[in-house]
């Protein structure tokens, strides 16, 4: 048996620890000898007793004992539960994919990358793609619609094949350049550069977005001239008084605007005219006048009217010795000062004169035969025709005075210009015929 030297509990030969306190127990059972000092052990205490904290002392020495046993340490090295085999592998799968994405990112996003895609959809007339990588400019007349129709009408040689390489000493800054090689079909080996733009907003949050620069591929203040009062349109879209620079200069509207460099359509309608269609090419012209204008048979026949119109006015005015702002209405503002002195003379020569044998009575033209021609945005046109003269004739004879009515009949030959002013066709320019009798 052991006895605890805490509280004397006596204790089974194998017991390690005392069964009352806890107390560590001696590896050899202790067998007490009655000395006067000892304690004599007590009956077994309850086993709900508290035990007693306060040392038994053997010889006057107190004795501590160890009561709570040591707690286990945990085991090192071994093997990891599933969750955390699954938590590890999850995080090394999630770091080589963002290193991926970044590497595949920085690759498709470089210049280098730009440049190549650009080149290939030049080649294959991709022109969707080719328009997405260029660093187009804002305007009416930079849309992708415009841009594609305008490469399918260029004359673009097949690209066999090319090759792109960064331009030496383009690394840093905004800009890179890119020296491309390529070959076409019967014409053998050709160069061109490709310069790319940096822009301000990033693909994907992250990389850096690269255009390919238009500088050379723009014409900017291309001028267009149409006939004044014409309607005119680039790529089906209508040149508005946004871009009117000049508003009917020697008969002409002219437009300025900013074009890509390549095959544009142009249409022009003009009062009286056939509708004109064209195509032009803003980097080989340096600017356009639309001047082949066709005029309309109602169109040649209402300018004969205008030409009819003005000679009859003209004559009927000055007979009656009616003032110059009679016929100044026929005249385009600008010109309309330059006759008044050809009226004032016809006026002075239809005048009937008292002492003169001829007194004028009328005058009727007819046989009218017309020719119109367009000639850059002024319309020129040449007129003859045939007239008869009424007047009478008084003569004296010895004392007597005779009175007789007589006609006289001739051809005429008449020119003039017209220009639109307005809401219609002015004249810029008119000769009036002669009419004797």
């Amino acid at each position: 048996m052991r006895f605890c030297p805490s509280c004397g509990t006596v204790n089974e030969d194998n017991a390690r620890f005392c069964e009352n306190c806890g107390t560590r127990l001696a590896e050899e059972p202790v067998t007490p000898q009655a000395t006067p000092d000892m304690v004599t052990p007590q009956a077994a205490p309850d086993t709900d007793r508290i035990p007693n904290p306060d040392p038994v002392r053997y010889d006057g020495q107190p004795v501590w004992e160890e009561q709570i046993p040591e707690p286990k340490k945990p085991k090192t090295g071994g093997k990891l539960s599933i969750l955390q085999i699954v938590v590890i592998a999850e995080a090394i799968c999630l770091v080589a994919a963002v290193i991926g994405l970044f590497a595949v990112g920085t690759m498709k996003y470089s210049a280098e990358s730009v440049a190549k895609r650009y080149f290939a959809a030049y080649t294959a007339h991709d022109w969707d793609t080719v328009y997405a990588l260029l660093d187009m400019p804002e305007g009416d007349f930079m849309e992708e619609s415009q841009f594609a129709e305008m490469m399918e009408r260029s004359q673009l040689s097949d690209i066999a094949n090319f090759k792109v390489r960064p331009a030496s000493g383009s690394e840093d800054g905004i800009v890179r350049y890119f020296d491309v090689e390529y070959s076409v079909a019967g014409q053998g080996a050709s160069s061109t550069q490709l310069s790319l733009v940096r822009q301000n907003q990033k693909s994907m949050f992250l990389f850096d977005t690269w255009k390919v620069s238009t500088e050379g591929m723009v014409s900017d203040g291309f001028e267009i001239s149409v006939p004044a009062g014409a309607q005119a349109s680039v790529d089906g879209i209508a040149l508005t008084e946004d871009y009117l620079t000049a508003a009917n200069q020697d008969g002409l509207d002219t437009y300025q605007l900013s074009l890509l460099n390549g095959v544009h359509s142009i249409e022009v309608a003009a009062p009286w005219c056939e509708l004109y269609e064209g195509e032009f090419d803003p980097s080989t012209e340096g600017s356009l006048t639309v001047s082949e204008m066709t005029l309309t048979e109602a169109g040649e026949a209402a300018l004969e009217a205008k030409m009819q119109t003005a000679l009859e006015t003209f004559y009927s005015s000055a007979m009656a010795g009616a003032d110059y702002s009679e016929v100044q209405g026929l005249f385009a503002a600008d010109a309309a000062e330059d006759f008044e002195s050809d009226y004032n003379d016809l006026k002075e020569r239809l005048a009937n004169d008292p002492d003169d044998y001829y007194t004028l009575n009328g005058i009727t033209f007819n046989n009218f035969q017309s020719d119109f021609y367009v000639d850059y945005g002024v319309i020129s046109g040449e007129m003859e025709g045939d007239y008869v003269v009424d007047y009478t004739y008084t003569s004296t004879w010895f004392g007597n005075t005779e009175t007789e009515n007589r006609t006289s009949d001739s051809s005429f030959y008449m020119s003039a210009s017209f220009v639109y002013e307005g809401d219609t066709y002015k004249l810029q320019y008119v000769s009036i015929p002669s009419v004797w009798w």
